[in-house]
């Protein structure tokens, strides 16, 4: 019985392979797997992979104060599946997270285009959709921004409004004319008035894909600067550090929302996994800037680890203005 349960369950071989190579039946075979469990020799268990994802979000829910996590099993190797599979239950948390009549307003980044493809097409909730930032030219379709929110009204149902400036200003003189235009000023006010937020959480080492997609508009010199000032993460291109604090001159031009402002809203949705990204998880949930979370088993066990190693992270959360929770009114 021993014999053939090793040979079955942990040398992978099939029952007519151990039949041939012990010169028995198969079905005598059968016969002993069956009785080396009855026996105890054997012995199976199943794990319920959901099961300690709960226990993941429920240890995530209390050390960053957030109102709702969702984690996803496993821990894949490929980026590109981390983030369809985050795409994917994202979408279906929106589904009942996102109300009727919601003004939506939305990041960008490769993720978040993954939960925007993710969507059902079958929507009725007469939202409005406003991009928080402007665009980049010559970048990969999923940091098009315009794209994800028209995309985003069409499948949840409702209208979106453009954003045409650019993400980052080429100068200051540049910058504040866009600011003094009068299209650009009636975006940012939508902004104010914001129910509903879904975003993607950058981070500072960004990989060399990644690196190579902003080369024009962040060099060396200004990620040396971000690391110097302790930033771990950014939304919409506003870095902030580890304890939530925004940092004012990270990008010099950026055309986008103001970290503050996020926490104008009601639901707060950041979407973002990797254990790389764990350190700016922490920030944006510290900072306020979201209020529920949608990440990956890998993610989440190094947020656990970093609160459990570095004991200026288990202290309480900086206090801040109180801001609305998921479906509370704003």
């Amino acid at each position: 019985m021993h014999l053939v349960a090793v040979l079955y369950y942990t040398a992978n071989k099939t029952q007519n392979e151990i039949a041939q190579e012990l010169s028995i039946s198969r079905q005598t075979v059968s016969r002993l797997l069956i009785q080396a469990r009855d026996e105890g020799i054997v012995k199976i268990t199943i794990t319920d992979p959901f099961s300690s994802m709960e226990r993941l979000a429920d240890a995530l829910r209390q050390k960053l104060d957030l109102h709702t996590v969702i984690v996803i099993p496993g821990e894949a190797n490929n980026q590109a599946q981390i983030r369809r599979r985050l795409g994917y239950a994202a979408a279906r948390f929106l589904e009942d997270a996102i109300q009727p009549s919601d003004t939506v307003g939305i990041g960008w980044g490769r993720t978040l285009s993954e939960v925007v493809q993710a969507l059902p097409a079958n929507g009725t909730k007469a939202l409005t959709v406003i991009p928080l930032m402007g665009g980049l030219n010559q970048i990969s379709p999923s940091f098009q921004v315009h794209q994800m929110a028209r995309i985003f009204s069409e499948k949840l149902g409702g209208v979106w409004r453009p954003f045409y400036v650019p993400a980052i200003a080429e100068n200051e003189t540049v910058h504040q004319s866009l600011l003094a235009s009068q299209d650009v000023k009636q975006v940012m006010e939508r902004w104010e008035n914001l129910t509903a937020v879904v975003v993607g959480i950058g981070n500072v080492d960004l990989g060399p894909d990644v690196h190579m997609l902003f080369a024009d508009y962040m060099d060396d010199n200004r990620m040396s600067y971000l690391k110097q000032v302790g930033a771990v993460g950014d939304i919409c291109m506003r870095f902030f550090d580890i304890q939530g604090a925004p940092i004012p001159d990270g990008l010099p031009g950026v055309m986008s929302i103001e970290l503050e402002q996020l926490r104008q809203a009601r639901f707060r949705l950041g979407v973002a996994g990797g254990a790389e990204k764990a350190a700016a998880i922490i920030g944006a949930a510290r900072g306020g800037f979201i209020n529920a979370l949608v990440t990956d088993e890998t993610a989440a066990s190094r947020i656990v680890e970093l609160f459990a190693s570095d004991p200026p992270l288990q202290s309480s959360r900086r206090a801040q203005a109180s801001s609305p929770q998921v479906g509370e009114p704003a």
